[in-house]
């Protein structure tokens, strides 16, 4: 299972925001407003692009949260997750900086994450001097290579957690197999468990724990979910992942988040990969539909045409009628017959998967 760093660094902020703002941003984030919606401003972003061709990978987020004094904070956060030297790197920062102002006019706060592991880069500022002018633009940085491991227990807050695991994997020298990889991943997560977190933030955090360094081996990935399994008695811990979800059944893994292996497959129905990527992304669709996310969010999450989700939703208006022939012992083509739904999501019904 592969997902790129930037894709996971991006997904966990914009899940455990709420959790990220108090960590970083302890002396400022009784001023915000957490009864108004933050959002996320990725199109804007995108928009103020600074270098589409630079080397490496990195995470932007643009973010906008409301104050208790009813005004707009705009938050740029930046995270460098390749270990080389960028020495445009405070560059790109103030150019953000001055095309946010000049196409926004709005407030922004900047926090570079520096996730490399070179002891010497730590860029904090932008100056620029032109005889007797000059011009410097400072930006909150912080370097995960300063903190050791342990400093991130003293936090009673999830993030902490999320910040712990990827320092333990930065310039680690102990960790050489799949096998010390499991055993740490197994330690943080027993950790977490018992910190008492909502169920919907260990999951979170557990699928963060389990993809952020990657195994050797994908048998270590089922070992992860094994291990987690006799921990928690067998109750499901991962909530609606969709980033993972996807990633997944693009690579043509089955595989359930929740439940390992898929049912169906266990059962021995055998399913060609088309129709295996039509099954999953029927099934997280499905999943978005039920947690209430918008039309337009789940075509972006899976890249789906508007008629691919309005059939999902006509199939997710029939499921009562679904449920009642298959209590009625009715086959597949029956109910197809009835009630013009595909086989793959009468499966999806009788797999229970829309009470997950």
């Amino acid at each position: 299972m592969f997902i790129e760093k930037d894709e996971l660094w991006k997904s966990i902020i914009e899940d455990l925001f709420d959790h990220f703002l108090h960590f970083f941003y302890p002396d400022f984030v009784d001023q915000v407003d957490f009864d108004k919606p933050y959002s996320f401003l990725d199109k804007e972003l995108q928009r103020l692009e600074v270098d589409t061709k630079r080397k490496g990978r990195r995470a932007d987020l643009l973010a906008k949260v409301f104050l208790k004094n009813g005004t707009e904070v705009w938050m740029l956060i930046h995270i460098e997750v390749q270990g080389y030297e960028d020495v445009n790197f405070p560059n790109r920062m103030f150019i953000y900086k001055y095309r946010i102002f000049d196409r926004l006019n709005a407030p922004l706060t900047a926090l570079a994450i520096l996730t490399d592991d070179n002891p010497n880069y730590h860029p904090k500022y932008y100056e620029e001097k032109t005889w007797n002018t000059t011009l410097r633009y400072d930006f909150a940085t912080f370097k995960l290579l300063d903190y050791d491991a342990d400093y991130f227990d003293q936090f009673d807050n999830p993030f902490a957690i999320v910040m712990k695991t990827a320092r333990i994997f930065l310039r680690n020298k102990a960790i050489k197999t799949d096998q010390d990889k499991l055993a740490i991943k197994m330690q943080l997560a027993k950790n977490l468990f018992a910190k008492g977190y909502s169920k919907q933030e260990v999951g979170k955090i557990l699928l963060f724990i389990k993809v952020f360094a990657k195994f050797d081996s994908e048998d270590y990935y089922e070992d992860f979910e094994n291990e987690i399994d006799k921990i928690t008695g067998n109750q499901p811990t991962m909530g609606i992942v969709e980033l993972v979800e996807k990633k997944l059944f693009e690579q043509g893994v089955e595989v359930g988040i929740e439940r390992g292996v898929e049912r169906g497959v266990e059962q021995g129905i055998g399913i060609g990969r088309k129709e295996e990527k039509v099954r999953g992304d029927k099934k997280v669709a499905l999943r978005l539909l039920i947690k209430g996310f918008s039309d337009e969010t789940i075509l972006g999450i899976l890249n789906i045409s508007p008629a691919f989700l309005n059939e999902v939703k006509k199939e997710q208006a029939a499921i009562p009628e679904i449920e009642a022939l298959l209590a009625a012992d009715k086959d597949t083509k029956f109910i197809q017959d009835q009630l013009n739904v595909s086989a793959i999501f009468i499966q999806l019904v009788r797999d229970q998967e829309h009470r997950l």
